[in-house]
């Protein structure tokens, strides 16, 4: 059988590299024909669902290649490239992509000796790795790592609630607030519905137990005057990031922060990111509604936005953190994304239920038709799962909404997990924790690793 010959779609900058390859031509440096090079401004405008797609429709192997770090013509455009191209690198290994398919480099203007030889040594890769793929023993049940609710406190539950609804009708009595965002029992479900309140004898039709499962901060959005909003930890930090993104007004915003322990499913059950969720004091509150401490259950404490300590409720997390540190413990293999995205029948309602969904147009519908097959092909359905996890690398709030809400069963919450952890270790950085921070994938330092990169670190 004759020797597979790779074909590696090659994304070059047009100041450096694709001038790097000219050079090479030029001065006769012979490399590999099995790249196909498309020219593009930047590195930094490089979309990871370019990567993406081209491995999804057949391509052996990708290469990105540009200005070497401090060079770039747009000054700073690789630098931010360079942590996208780090965490999107993490995403597909952990899917079971293996990493000689996909890689990353620099290579000048100068270059073109450089340019030969990185071509040479990304074809041995890429060749070794089509002929060699690596597989990973799957593990799909996780039944028995599912743990009961250990935060059945009913009285604690009552009083918290007493508290919630006598605060709710002060601030609309006082006119604190226009509307209040919380939760009211639904006897058609087994768990409380989002409730939207305008006045003081509406609010006794509040609810506070451990059914509180929807995530509330995306009925935030067009709202009309100051709201409040009853928000668990993953509630609060959703608020602080799309207030970070420009999508609401921190004086529009009233957060009843809410002593949270995990939420329950039917059977008792920890629901998904809740049984990982190491956070249950909200982050950033305006008034915050903890355990009793006195018999009168006067337990709120109140503080202005102005007024909020970052450092000390960061603090204050980390003493109810058993593992503060991420630690990743599962097996990832190809097979086990791919029995995944078998379940999905593509029907969106994990966008639906995120909070970081919030575009008037997904990625996944701009330039289709009106008319969609009923029978979406596997390629689509990776697309949209592995550009969504990428959408919200560094933002994601580990709410656990995309898998509460499938109705299919679809487990890739794995691969956000793995990249929310990844980010955090690499750039210290959890999203929503604090109004100052920039967000790990708005930023860089020049000395940021270059994890996953030709030559570079390797991941573990």
């Amino acid at each position: 059988m004759a020797e597979h010959d790779p074909k590696i779609v090659a994304f070059l900058c047009t100041w450096c590299s694709y001038a790097g390859a000219d050079l090479a031509g030029t001065g006769r440096n012979q490399y590999p024909p099995n790249i196909r090079v498309i020219r593009v401004p930047c590195s930094g405008r490089i979309n990871p669902l370019y990567i993406i797609k081209a491995l999804l429709e057949g391509a052996d192997g990708v290469m990105v290649s540009g200005c070497h770090p401090g060079d770039c013509h747009y000054l700073v455009g690789n630098y931010y490239a360079r942590r996208r191209f780090t965490v999107l690198k993490k995403l597909l290994t952990t899917t079971g992509i293996d990493p000689d398919r996909v890689h990353f480099t620099w290579v000048s203007a100068s270059e073109g000796v450089r340019f030969a030889d990185v071509i040479k040594e990304i074809t041995g890769k890429v060749k070794n790795s089509v002929s060699n793929q690596q597989k990973q023993p799957i593990n799909l049940s996780n039944s028995d790592k599912r743990q009961k609710n250990k935060f059945n406190n009913h009285e604690l539950f009552l009083s918290q609630e007493k508290e919630l609804i006598k605060l709710c009708k002060n601030l609309l009595d006082d006119n604190i607030v226009n509307t209040i965002i919380g939760y009211r029992n639904n006897d058609e479900t087994w768990f409380n519905s989002p409730y939207i309140i305008r006045t003081s004898e509406e609010a006794d039709k509040l609810v506070w137990n451990n059914k509180c499962i929807p995530a509330l901060s995306g009925y935030l959005h067009e709202r009309i005057g100051k709201t409040a909003i009853v928000a668990k930890p993953c509630d609060a930090r959703a608020v602080v990031n799309l207030i970070r993104e420009n999508q609401l007004n921190r004086d529009d915003v009233y957060i009843i922060g809410m002593l949270c322990d995990g939420m329950a499913d039917e059977k008792g059950y920890i629901v998904p990111g809740c049984a990982d969720c190491q956070i249950h004091v909200p982050p950033v509150y305006d008034i915050f509604i903890d355990k009793p401490q006195s018999e009168d259950n006067n337990f709120c404490e109140s503080r202005q936005p102005d007024d909020i300590n970052d450092s000390e409720t960061l603090s204050n997390n980390s003493t109810n953190n058993e593992n503060p540190k991420y630690q990743s413990n599962n097996d990832f293999s190809f097979e086990r994304f791919k029995q995944e995205i078998d379940k999905c029948i593509l029907c969106y309602s994990c966008r639906q239920a995120c909070y970081g969904c919030y575009c008037n147009t997904c990625f996944m519908e701009r330039g289709e038709t009106d008319w969609q097959t009923s029978s979406p092909g596997i390629g689509a359905k990776m697309l949209y799962h592995l550009g969504r996890v990428m959408h919200l690398a560094g933002r994601c709030v580990e709410c656990g909404s995309c898998e509460n809400a499938c109705a299919s069963g679809v487990d890739v919450r794995y691969l956000i997990k793995e990249v929310t952890g990844f980010i955090e270790e690499t750039y210290d950085y959890q999203a929503g924790m604090d109004f100052e921070t920039e967000a790990a994938m708005l930023s860089y330092k020049p000395d940021d690793p270059e994890i996953g990169f030709l030559g570079g670190d390797q991941y573990e």
